[in-house]
């Protein structure tokens, strides 16, 4: 699993290798940091939660949600295996109105992104 986060002045960068990549069916996403209204370090949650309509991507109830569900303008980008926090990137005016992500320390992640879009 991979998925990595750089954070820039203008962008923040999303890159998916390996098996994160292979279910997602997408390797990069690219934020300009003037179109996010937040990032926030989140319980996990629950498969409830977010849209339903996958389109593509990958989801096995309670294990695995990848790629992208929805339409706009509620469509949301998900690449979490099952854990116990998330990243959650909100967005304005984009593909995408949420990117949750399941990562290592999103507390960390999160207040670096509020640091570039403050």
């Amino acid at each position: 699993m991979g998925i990595e986060i750089t954070t820039e002045p203008k962008q923040v960068r999303v890159d998916l290798t390996g098996i994160d990549g292979l279910l997602a069916i997408k390797r990069h996403l690219q934020i300009s940091t003037h179109l996010i209204t937040g990032a926030m370090d989140r319980k996990a949650l629950s498969p409830g939660d977010g849209t339903w309509l996958r389109a593509p991507g990958t989801h096995i109830p309670g294990l695995i949600r990848h790629g992208s569900y929805g339409r706009a303008p509620h469509r949301e980008f998900w690449a979490v295996f099952r854990p116990k926090r998330v990243l959650v990137i909100t967005v304005r005016d984009w593909d995408y109105a949420r990117v949750i992500l399941g990562i290592r320390d999103p507390e960390t992640h999160a207040a670096a992104i509020a640091a570039v879009v403050s």
